[in-house]
């Protein structure tokens, strides 16, 4: 993989894609003021770039806000409560622009099949296998038949991928070394600040 230079139509990019609104972490900067102030993203930029090439961030980028929201009304059991963590909109704007780079050269070496798309942008990993098991039960109604099905459920399947699998994945991709060493530095500060009902705890 080519070096990545990060450059101010790469932050122009990322911020457009992002939604305006989403929770921003705990700087409290909405994408929707990144999209205004067009004459930050040269500076960004060059931030980003001293980021990546310092193979770090401050600490303030990689903590993330975990909110717990209650899955029902019973709000005194501990395992009915959804975590939902929101990343700094900075983080998530140079992850973004790191991600596409990383996308770009394993398109362009052909490193994953098209068939693996679930995760991918643009990808309909997920409704394919819902619209050929809709196509199969209509067939086999309509012609009176049996069928067997099976349905494997990966639940938490991203939470229990382990960190030192990530970075040699990325290790066995090519991914540039200074992107692989710098997220791997990312990944041993992300922390996380833990808010019920709107209180930090």
């Amino acid at each position: 993989m080519d070096p990545v230079i990060i450059t101010p139509d790469d932050v122009a990019e990322a911020v457009r894609r992002a939604p305006k609104w989403k929770s921003p972490g705990l700087h409290g900067l909405h994408h929707y003021w990144l999209k205004g102030f067009v004459v930050c993203h040269a500076v960004l930029a060059r931030q980003f770039q001293v980021a990546l090439d310092q193979k770090s961030l401050p600490s303030l980028f990689t903590t993330g806000i975990t909110h717990l929201v209650p899955k029902d009304r019973d709000f005194t059991d501990s395992s009915k409560y959804r975590p939902i963590t929101c990343l700094p909109t900075i983080y998530k704007t140079l992850t973004s622009i790191l991600s596409t780079r990383i996308i770009r050269h394993l398109d362009l070496n052909q490193v994953m099949s098209r068939a693996q798309n679930g995760c991918r942008g643009g990808g309909r990993g997920t409704k394919k296998p819902v619209l050929i098991d809709a196509v199969i039960g209509k067939v086999v109604k309509r012609n009176c038949r049996n069928v067997s099905a099976a349905w494997i459920d990966y639940r938490k399947a991203f939470d229990s991928v382990p960190h030192t699998w990530l970075k040699r994945v990325l290790e066995l991709y090519k991914v540039d070394c200074t992107v692989r060493v710098f997220l791997g530095q990312c990944m041993a500060h992300w922390t996380k600040v833990l808010c019920h009902l709107g209180e930090r705890m």
